[in-house]
């Protein structure tokens, strides 16, 4: 069986109401801005990550999304975060409970927008998990996740280094 929640907060979590069809591709939105919460936590990306599987490790979904989409467009979405959260206890109970995760990968597109990308140590099988942020005046925030099991994939994205020649 193959899980995937891919383009959640793209696809899913946004009305469309915000969202437009990107030409290149039918199945990407690009979102229009709206506000986020005045007073909403500047965290750091990784620190972010830590609060939030340390939190999904004790199995509270609810306050680790929470956290995750605090002062964020996403946030503002009550019942497609509740759906996030739901799918979220499926893959932990497909999967089994996570134990811990890592950052395996980080890219930076600029100094405005990065992607993390992690594995959840769960009991039964890791769910990749990618985060990308966006850096604006009110610090850093989440813009898109997309969660699946494409260990695979994961292979073939991490960047290895160039075998050294010796004579």
């Amino acid at each position: 069986m193959r899980l995937l929640i891919s383009g959640l907060l793209a696809a899913t979590l946004l009305s469309p109401a915000f969202a437009q069809p990107a030409p290149e591709n039918k199945n990407r939105l690009v979102f229009e801005a709206v506000p986020t919460a005045p007073n909403a936590p500047s965290l750091i990306p990784p620190e972010v990550l830590e609060r939030f599987f340390s939190l999904l490790k004790q199995e509270k979904i609810e306050p680790a999304y929470n956290l995750l989409v605090a002062g964020t467009i996403l946030g503002e979405r009550k019942e497609d975060i509740d759906a996030l959260k739901e799918k979220t206890q499926k893959a932990i109970d497909s999967y089994g409970s996570i134990s811990g995760y890592e950052i395996i990968d980080t890219l930076n597109a600029g100094k405005n927008l990065m992607r993390y990308t992690c594995i959840s140590l769960n009991e039964d099988l890791p769910l990749r998990w990618r985060f990308y942020f966006y850096q604006g005046p009110k610090g850093w925030r989440l813009v898109d996740l997309r969660i699946d099991d494409g260990l695979v994939e994961l292979f073939d994205s991490i960047k290895r280094p160039a075998p050294s020649s010796t004579p």
